[in-house]
C-alpha cells in the first residue's frame, strides 16, 4: 500500500512546542518502513497566525480521488488533521469515504475517529460558559418568562410573560370547537380556515401540521413549558381544562393509518412542485391487497407516489399525483440526455434559466447550518454511547457528503457573484457534476443520490400532461 504524509505546522500556541516538521516527516517514514508501505507524497499545511488552513488538505483530497486505489494517510495526531475536533471528525469521514485509511503516528493502534470523538467530548465538557447561559434560560423558564417565538394566540408582554392576542385566540378557540363539536379532522379544519381567509400569524395558509400542533399545545391551558420545566397558571388560558382534556382523549383514540410504518425516503423530495398551484408535492405511499382470480390467493403491494401538498396538508388544489417510479425515471432520463455542451445549449434554448441565481444563497446557508447542527448532535450521541462508532460513520458520512455538495454549490455561486466564473465555465462544471453522478450512481446510497440531485436540479414541475425539470446551470 502507498502512503501519504499530511503535516501541519504553526497551528496554535500549544502546537508551537509540538513535533517540528522534520520530526513529523521522520515519524511518517519510520511508520511506512515498519509497515512496508511505499511513500507516495507529502502535504504540508502551514497555518497563518491565529488561523487554520485547509488548502493542502483539499489538495490531498484531489490527489486521492485521482489515484483510484486505497491509500494510507499518516498524521501525527488528530489535531494535526484539524485543531477543531468537529472538523477533524469531518475530515476523517471524508477520507474514509474515499477509502483512505488514516493512521496516527503517536497512537498507531488507535481508531482515529474514536480519538477525535474523545477530544470532542472533552471540549464539550469544558463548555462551562454555555452551561451557565443555559441555566440562566432555565431560570427564566421557571418564572414563566417567554423564550423564543410565542405560540399562536399569544405574544410576549412587557413583563416578559405571555399575553393573549385576541384575534389569534379566537382562531384557536374555533379550531378546538371544529375538532370537538363539529367532528372535523385536521384537513377539514385547515380547509375551513383557508376558504374563509383566516390566516396564520404570517398571513399564510393553515396546514395539517399547524392544526395538529395547536390541538396538542398545553400553552393554551395557561401552562408554560420549556427545558423540561412546566409552570402552571403562568399566563392567561385560552382553552378550558375540560375542553383540552376531551381533545387529547379524542386524539389518543384516533386510529393510526395502516401501512404507514417506516418507509424509505423519496428520491425527489423537496424538489417536486405542483404545476397547478405552485406548492410542493410530497411523497406518500399506501399498501393494498387483493384476491387473485387465478388461485384465490392474496397478493399485496405498496404504491409510492408524489401528491400536491396543498391538497394533502391544506385541503386546497385538486388531486394532482404522479407515481414515484415514473416521475423519478423521467427526471433521470432528462439528466442523462444532457451529455454535451451542445445538448445543454439546446436544452437552455427551450428552458430559460433562473434570472437571479444568487437568491439561492440564503437557503443554501440555512441548509448548511442545519447539517452542522445534525452532525454535532451525532457526535454528542456517539460520545454518550447512545450510538456506536459504526452508526456515527453511517450517519456522519451521509451528512458530510451532503455538506460537500452544499459547499461546492456555495463556492460556485459566490465565484459567479464576484465575476470569477464565465458562462462557459459554469456550463462545463455543470456537465462534470452530471458525469460524476452517472459514474457513481450505482454505488451511492439513497441519501447521497438525493444530495447530488439537489445540487443539479432546481425543481421538477409536474403538470397533468407533462413534467418540466429545471436544472441549476
Amino acid at each position: 500500500m502507498r502512503a501519504i504524509g499530511y503535516f501541519r505546522i504553526e497551528a496554535d500556541a500549544m502546537q508551537a512546542v509540538s513535533p517540528s516538521l522534520a520530526d513529523q516527516e521522520v515519524a511518517f517514514r519510520y511508520l511506512c518502513q515498519e509497515r512496508g508501505c511505499q511513500t507516495a507524497i507529502t502535504f504540508v499545511e502551514v497555518d497563518p497566525p491565529g488561523e487554520v488552513s485547509s488548502a493542502e488538505y483539499q489538495r490531498m483530497l484531489d490527489y486521492i480521488r485521482k489515484q483510484g486505489e486505497a491509500l494510507l494517510v499518516v498524521i501525527t495526531s488528530v489535531p494535526y488533521l484539524n485543531p477543531d475536533p468537529q472538523e477533524a471528525a469531518c475530515c476523517l469521514l471524508e477520507l474514509e469515504d474515499l477509502e483512505a485509511k488514516v493512521v496516527l503516528t503517536d497512537q498507531a493502534s488507535a481508531d482515529p475517529l474514536e480519538a477525535a470523538l474523545q477530544t470532542w467530548s472533552a471540549q464539550r465538557q469544558d463548555g462551562e460558559k454555555g452551561g451557565r447561559v443555559k441555566e440562566a434560560m432555565r431560570m427564566r423558564a421557571v418564572k414563566g418568562r417567554g423564550l423564543g417565538k410565542p405560540p399562536f394566540g399569544y405574544r410576549v408582554g412587557v413583563d416578559k410573560k405571555l399575553e393573549i392576542v385576541p384575534q389569534e385566540a379566537a382562531t384557536v378557540v374555533l379550531i378546538y370547537q371544529l375538532y370537538l363539536q363539529e367532528n372535523m379532522g385536521f384537513r377539514l379544519i385547515a380547509r375551513y380556515l383557508n376558504e374563509r381567509d383566516i390566516t396564520t400569524r404570517r398571513g399564510g395558509r393553515w396546514s395539517i401540521v399547524g392544526i395538529r400542533d395547536i390541538l396538542r399545545n398545553r400553552a393554551y391551558l395557561g401552562t408554560y413549558a420549556r427545558f423540561g420545566i412546566r409552570v402552571p397558571e403562568s399566563h392567561a388560558a385560552i382553552i378550558p381544562t375540560h375542553v383540552f382534556s376531551q381533545v387529547q382523549e379524542k386524539l389518543r383514540a384516533k386510529p393510526k393509518p395502516q401501512g404507514y410504518g417506516h418507509r424509505s425516503p423519496f428520491l425527489l423530495s423537496g424538489l417536486v412542485y405542483c404545476g397547478s398551484c405552485g406548492n410542493r408535492m410530497i411523497g406518500g405511499s399506501r399498501r393494498e391487497s387483493w384476491i387473485r382470480r387465478k388461485d384465490k390467493g392474496r397478493s399485496e403491494a405498496e404504491y409510492r407516489y408524489y401528491q400536491c401538498q396543498s391538497r394533502t396538508n391544506q385541503s386546497v388544489c385538486q388531486y394532482h399525483t404522479r407515481k414515484a417510479a415514473d416521475l423519478e425515471r423521467q427526471v433521470m432520463e432528462t439528466l442523462y440526455k444532457l451529455d454535451s455542451i451542445e445538448a445543454l445549449e439546446r436544452w437552455l434554448e427551450l428552458h430559460l434559466p433562473s434570472e437571479d441565481r444568487t437568491s439561492e444563497l440564503p437557503q443554501l446557508k440555512r441548509r448548511l447550518v442545519a447539517l452542522e447542527r445534525k452532525f454535532r448532535s451525532s457526535l454528542d450521541q456517539a460520545a454518550g454511547d447512545v450510538i456506536s462508532l459504526d452508526k456515527l460513520r453511517d450517519i456522519g458520512g451521509e451528512l458530510i457528503r451532503e455538506r460537500q455538495i452544499l459547499k461546492q454549490r456555495l463556492a460556485l455561486l459566490n465565484a459567479e457573484a464576484r465575476g470569477e466564473l464565465t458562462e462557459k465555465e459554469r456550463r462545463e462544471l455543470f456537465l462534470s457534476r452530471l458525469r460524476e453522478i452517472q459514474e457513481r450512481w450505482e454505488g451511492m446510497t439513497i441519501f447521497t443520490r438525493k444530495a447530488w440531485l439537489q445540487d443539479v436540479i432546481d425543481r421538477v414541475v409536474v403538470y397533468d400532461d407533462r413534467i418540466e425539470t429545471l436544472i441549476r446551470v
